[in-house]
């Protein structure tokens, strides 16, 4: 390991270099968030225990600890089927009538308690994977405006659109909270697509247009309104929740069971042949205990390794220091077609597209 790179021997008289640092574990979301959503499904006369049984989530198991981590993957098909047992494609504005800044835990509180909604917004940014570490987020400025926006990782997928549309509207209540019910954005884009009745709910919710299919997710917003002062700010407390949440973030990775198997994974994936027990000998554990272990985690250890491949395959691709045909021989695909089926069912496009 050197400055956060791990830098393998010369594999066909090329050196690789891949910043394990950087590897994404597998993204979960907040309990709360989950409870959030199974309160707005009962809303509408269903029980949501059901619901969220079938994509092996238990409930109880945030209601205990609202610390606890949800799966992304998991939690997408629990939106997916929430959507197709409330017939509401806007169910992500529903949660909007039940949400509390404490669904984002300390980070929601810290974000309500400073001096105005650019500091709430700078804090939202530098806590979000508290929330959730499916997502990247970022702020764009342009003379005036300020624009937020929201893109998921190739390797992080699925993730739910709703649940983006969900943080979308949940965090204007946040603002609106912090200045007025009348504050908006001066427009709201989606990547996804939506349709008229949607985009029509939207608008009404947002007070402003929102456009659906577009090239990005994004908010932008009126930069000086940003910075009305907050009437009700606590600065003593924001900065004493920021301490928490720093010292939590800096716990998350390494408490996580599951992120020690992945970076195992990833260190020895290209130059040999991993199995569940090989990885779990390396472990001093049987293969049985290592599973149990990355059950509780949400995850599986196959699941580990397919997210593994498909991450070093998007990564190799992008840096163009191998053929395609050695990326698919480093990762055990049969041949070269085999890896561009599996790297366009993960991407949308094919590797050359994707290296383009």
């Amino acid at each position: 390991m050197v400055n956060g790179f791990v830098v393998y021997k010369v594999f066909r008289h090329k050196t690789i270099i891949i910043m394990t640092t950087l590897i994404p574990q597998t993204p979960t979301t907040i309990g709360t968030w989950a409870l959030l959503l199974a309160k707005s499904i009962a809303s509408y006369g269903i029980d949501p225990e059901p619901i969220f049984m079938r994509a092996e989530l238990d409930l109880n198991d945030a209601k205990r600890d609202h610390e606890a981590r949800f799966p992304v993957r998991k939690m997408a098909k629990v939106w997916q089927w929430a959507v197709e047992e409330t017939n509401d494609p806007c169910l992500a504005l529903t949660l909007t009538r039940y949400f509390q800044p404490s669904t984002y835990s300390a980070p929601g509180i810290a974000m309500v308690s400073s001096r105005n909604v650019l500091e709430g917004l700078q804090r939202c940014i530098r806590y979000f994977r508290h929330t959730t570490d499916v997502a990247l987020i970022e702020t764009h400025e342009q003379g005036n405006t300020l624009s937020l926006s929201i893109s998921i990782p190739p390797q992080n997928q699925p993730c739910a659109i709703e649940a983006i549309e969900a943080y979308s509207a949940t965090a204007i209540k946040l603002f609106r909270l912090m200045l007025d019910d009348d504050f908006s954005p001066i427009s709201v884009s989606f990547s996804h697509q939506g349709g008229l009745a949607k985009a029509a709910a939207f608008a009404e919710y947002f007070g402003c247009a929102v456009e659906f299919g577009q090239a990005r997710t994004e908010l932008t917003f009126n930069r000086s309104i940003l910075l009305t002062p907050h009437l009700y700010a606590n600065p003593a407390l924001a900065a004493s929740l920021d301490d928490w949440i720093n010292e939590r973030l800096s716990q998350f990775s390494a408490n996580q069971f599951a992120t020690k198997v992945q970076q195992y994974i990833l260190d020895n994936l290209l130059f040999q042949k991993l199995d569940a027990d090989s990885v779990a000998e390396h472990l001093h554990m049987t293969t049985r205990t290592m599973q149990r272990h990355l059950k509780k985690d949400g995850v599986s250890f196959q699941q580990l390794l397919s997210d593994s491949r498909q991450h070093m395959a998007i990564k190799l691709v992008a840096e163009k220091q191998l053929t395609l045909t050695e990326i698919a021989h480093m990762l055990g695909f049969a041949d070269q077609s085999s890896f561009n089926r599996a790297f366009k069912g993960w991407t949308g496009v094919s590797p050359k597209q994707y290296a383009s």
